[in-house]
């Protein structure tokens, strides 16, 4: 027996009907790219206009071979860095997780039936049916719900972008102060041996009556003074270098370069008025993360204002079925519209929550652009302050070692005492360590500087790591 409905073309003239007549309820909110007048922006820029900065590995301009592969090995196995992949492929199934237009729906069912005694009969009976149903879209919901699970993923992008900066930042930083720590030792070791040498020159003096016992505890107490800044210099090396095995996605003690050779403090050689990248915006991950997230709300106003609307589906089944005695195919189509509450309130309330989401992500993005061109220009000018710094501090050690030649050369004329020996070469310590501090901080400038225009975020990992460690094995 086959059923089926003689009433199908009034149907379809009803559900089209309904399909025109909703067309134009498009619930989908106008979204308008965020603006940000830069070129008034960036005052130190070279009349005051935005350059662009390609420097996008710019930790190789500071020359260090080990620092590039320490970059490139924490590039490839760094933990963090690996899970915000992950988090992009979770973000995706976002996109998957949208429910489709249309939807197929099998089913199927087999029993055995029968009786108890001797007269019973028993049978096997097998049942299948196809449902099929179809959600008509006018307003653009679903095409709506795709934009901001797919604005979501470009987050999650971003955020791998500004993972891998967070993680150049960190490497560089633990590197550029494990270089300035085992300076320090070097120099506290100098400076231990050249009051070593004081102390036997006093207690010579001494045993010829030409200085007193004070003379002698004084030079006796610097040399344990220096003795006692060496244990906590090694103490920090070794924590440094634990944080960058652990950067590097290794254990303490398993990475496999050395960090004990070639000492020498990283020096930046760019010039400060480098100027600030035209394409900031598409720089820095967190603006980019800012600006996703605010179309991601823009467009969830529209999906919350869909239900506001009817939703319109056709749909059907078709499967066999049985009547008496005789067999055949039963099926039915028809359309069906399901009208929102009348008196539920909650439905505008959620949509009022969405546009104030909105409007909370569009301030959060014109606070992130701020705050980014306050991090440029504070870097900038630390940058620069501190490339005048290293200058003074350059000399300043120059001329107190200057004078300590000029001291001890007078010493052995009689013309100064060994009070004036010791002060002398109490100058020039404290000078050596100026000027290695200062080094630091201007390296420590120099990474702040490139991270803050977002300068190494899109930089490729992979690769990388073969030819730079392979570099630093074979030197």
């Amino acid at each position: 027996m086959t059923k089926h409905s003689r009433r199908i073309l009034p149907v379809v003239g009803f559900s089209l009907t309904s399909i025109v007549g909703l067309a134009g309820c498009s619930t989908e909110e106008p979204y308008i790219r965020p603006f940000f007048n830069f070129s008034s922006s960036y005052q130190s820029a070279p009349g005051g206009a935005p350059v662009l900065m390609t420097n996008n590995a710019w930790w190789e301009k500071l020359s260090d071979k080990t620092l590039n592969a320490l970059i490139a090995r924490s590039l490839h196995g760094n933990i963090d860095l690996r899970i915000a992949r992950e988090r992009v492929v979770e973000a995706y199934t976002g996109i998957q997780s949208v429910p489709a237009q249309g939807q197929l729906t099998p089913s199927g069912s087999i029993r055995r039936q029968g009786g108890i005694g001797s007269d019973s009969s028993s049978e096997t009976r097998s049942e299948a049916a196809l449902g099929a149903n179809w959600l008509f879209d006018p307003y653009g919901l679903r095409r709506q719900q795709i934009q901001a699970a797919s604005a979501l993923v470009e987050v999650a992008g971003a955020e791998v972008d500004a993972a891998r900066l967070t993680l150049v930042l960190n490497m560089t930083n633990a590197y550029v102060d494990l270089r300035f720590n085992q300076r320090l030792l070097i120099l506290r070791r100098q400076q231990l041996a050249s009051r070593r040498q004081t102390f036997d020159l006093t207690q010579t003096l001494f045993d010829k009556g030409a200085t007193t016992k004070v003379e002698i505890t004084r030079t006796e107490a610097l040399v344990t003074e220096t003795q006692t800044q060496i244990p906590p210099l090694q103490a920090q090396i070794q924590s440094l270098k634990n944080e960058i095995a652990v950067l590097a996605g290794m254990a303490p003690g398993t990475l496999g370069i050395d960090l004990d050779s070639r000492i020498q403090q990283p020096k930046p050689n760019m010039a400060p008025n480098t100027g600030i990248p035209a394409d900031l915006l598409r720089n820095r991950p967190d603006i980019r993360i800012a600006e996703r997230s605010y179309y991601a709300a823009v467009s969830e106003i529209g999906v919350a204002r869909a239900a506001l609307y009817p939703q319109l589906s056709l749909g059907g089944s078709i499967g066999p079925a049985r009547e008496g005695g005789s067999q055949g195919i039963e099926f039915f189509f028809g359309p069906s519209i399901v009208f929102p509450s009348l008196l539920d309130t909650s439905i505008k309330a959620r949509v009022a929550a969405r546009h104030s989401q909105a409007r909370q992500a569009h301030e959060t993005w014109k606070a992130t652009v701020l705050e980014a061109l306050q991090q440029v220009e504070n870097a900038r000018a630390a940058y620069d302050g501190s490339a005048r710094s290293v200058s003074s501090a350059r000399r300043t050690a120059q001329l107190y070692r200057e004078a300590l030649d000029l001291t001890r050369d007078q010493m052995g004329r009689g013309d100064v005492t060994i009070r004036d020996m010791i002060s002398a070469e109490e100058d020039i310590a404290d000078a050596d360590v100026v000027l290695a501090d200062t080094i630091r901080q201007l390296a420590l400038n120099f990474v702040l500087l490139n991270v803050s225009v977002g300068a190494g975020s899109n930089v490729n990992g992979d690769g990388q790591l073969p030819e730079a460690v392979a570099q630093v094995s074979a030197d």
